[in-house]
């Protein structure tokens, strides 16, 4: 797929990037949910301290990439097999591309935690910090000491530029040629130009998230009052389960985006929309 631009659409199209993709998840819901059930047997690698977690981020476009695929072939009219959530690392190109994505994760997200220390360590001491991780009451008094400053804006445009940047750059490295960098640049500078269909995106994610939190707080509380620590022990289960589920949802709205942005891969033509505009 030869990508030399993108499509800017509006805050109507974003309303529509979480409905579209559950409807591609329930229209196919057992191979995708045997696909989040292999997604969450590997994540177990995250309970091996620092480099198990390491591990996980750098593989994560990876995984990301095959269910993506998975999206693809649904959308297709076709019923893919559960492991194609590995199916990135079937291309030795395509793996090391997207281990690159990973390894910018892992860099990104390691200069805005030290931001993030350096703001925080302006105000709390060391000492405080290490009894607010045995006390709840000392967390609390930690959180009502600090206050914002620059240094937590720059923690915060720093994640934000580094998810925008990865966003895009794993379905562009899976169906295009471009390099790691180039996709990078491209996926922010589309995020970016797409910001009124990101911002009712995040619209109705935040409306999602708390409509889940809700279902799933009574359910918890439900289950714990019918059938006591077993129950319990069930709810976690089920929550562990199901934001697995969220996390193949979430690739689901990245194909959905991607193919309104980009196109569908394949496509040389594509019909133009009095709303949108395509930009080199």
């Amino acid at each position: 797929m030869n990508i030399s631009g993108y499509r800017k659409t509006g805050f109507s199209r974003g309303l529509r990037w979480l409905p579209a993709a559950a409807e591609l998840l329930f229209s196919a819901f057992t191979p995708l949910s045997g696909l989040a059930a292999l997604w969450l047997l590997v994540s177990m690698i995250a309970l091996i301290p620092v480099v198990g977690q390491l591990s996980i981020m750098l593989i994560t476009p990876l995984l990301t990439a095959g269910a993506i695929a998975a999206y693809a072939e649904v959308a297709a009219g076709r019923r893919p097999a559960p492991t194609i959530l590995f199916s990135a690392w079937s291309n030795p190109d395509t793996r090391r591309r997207l281990l690159g994505v990973g390894a910018f994760g892992i860099l990104g997200s390691l200069v805005a935690m030290a931001t993030l220390a350096a703001w925080l360590g302006s105000q709390v001491s060391p000492e405080q910090l290490q009894v607010a991780q045995t006390s709840p009451e000392a967390m609390a008094e930690v959180i009502r000491q600090v206050s914002p400053g620059p240094l937590l804006l720059v923690a915060a445009a720093v994640l934000a530029v580094v998810l925008s940047a990865m966003y895009f750059a794993v379905p562009l490295l899976l169906f295009s040629d471009l390099g790691v960098v180039a996709a990078l640049t491209l996926s922010l500078r589309a995020v970016i130009g797409n910001w009124a269909a990101f911002l009712a995106f995040g619209l109705v994610l935040i409306i999602a998230v708390i409509a889940l939190g809700i279902v799933f707080g009574v359910i918890l509380v439900t289950l714990g009052i019918a059938i006591g620590p077993a129950g319990q022990m069930a709810g976690q289960v089920l929550v562990m389960l199901a934001a697995m589920l969220v996390q193949v949802l979430m690739a689901g709205t990245q194909w959905i985006a991607f193919t309104e942005v980009f196109g569908k891969p394949g496509d040389r033509q594509r019909e133009a929309d009095p709303s949108d505009q395509l930009l080199a």
